[in-house]
């Protein structure tokens, strides 16, 4: 083989190997691949990855916002209502938002233990499920932020939520859940 052959052999060989090396680090450091390591780490059994994909703190603080937000939209309004009451309301409002971060701050073991004992009750086919709609999920990443909507293959009920990467660690964790769809969610789940 002619010299000139051999090396536009081997330019084409390191460009390629360049290419499917630089896909390769960005899958490993995309949302989808965090979201598949939850599905395999839920396969597994283990734990400790599932919730390094959580950032169970954040979650419930949005989701304590979402829960605020709707029981805002049930009251009615002021009208006929003394001021007294209007006061009452406005103080277990302010005092909601001040203590029930706390108070599940210090369930945090609790609630971690009670999704977990939950999480360990799905059989593998529900596993497969989740594993599929995770690979199916449309997910829109913006910088350090992503936002993803999972669908339920049987149903069809989507799960919206929005995923950060971590600034030390660049790990991709769940941040936040839609209220709405995780209201849905519970309510079939004690329904059924």
């Amino acid at each position: 083989m002619p010299r000139r052959v051999v090396i536009i052999i081997l330019a084409a060989l390191i460009m390629g190997g360049v290419v499917a090396g630089g896909l390769y680090w960005r899958w490993l450091n995309s949302p989808r691949y965090a979201l598949q390591q939850m599905a395999l780490a839920l396969k597994s059994q283990n734990m400790d990855v599932f919730f390094n994909h959580l950032d169970l703190k954040e979650i419930f603080s949005n989701s304590l916002e979402g829960l605020e937000q709707d029981l805002g939209s049930l009251e009615k309004p002021d009208e006929g209502v003394d001021e007294w009451t209007r006061l009452s309301r406005q103080m277990g409002r302010k005092l909601a938002r001040k203590f029930l971060p706390k108070l599940l701050e210090t369930m945090d073991k609790q609630i971690r233990e009670g999704i977990e004992a939950y999480l360990r009750t799905l059989d593998n086919s529900q596993i497969l499920g989740l594993a599929t709609a995770v690979t199916l999920a449309k997910i829109t990443v913006k910088g350090d932020e992503a936002q993803v909507m999972v669908k339920a293959p049987k149903t069809g009920d989507s799960l919206r939520f929005t995923m950060r990467r971590g600034a030390g660690d660049g790990v991709w964790r769940v941040v936040a859940v839609s209220y709405e769809d995780l209201k849905k969610i519970i309510k079939q789940e004690l329904q059924g």
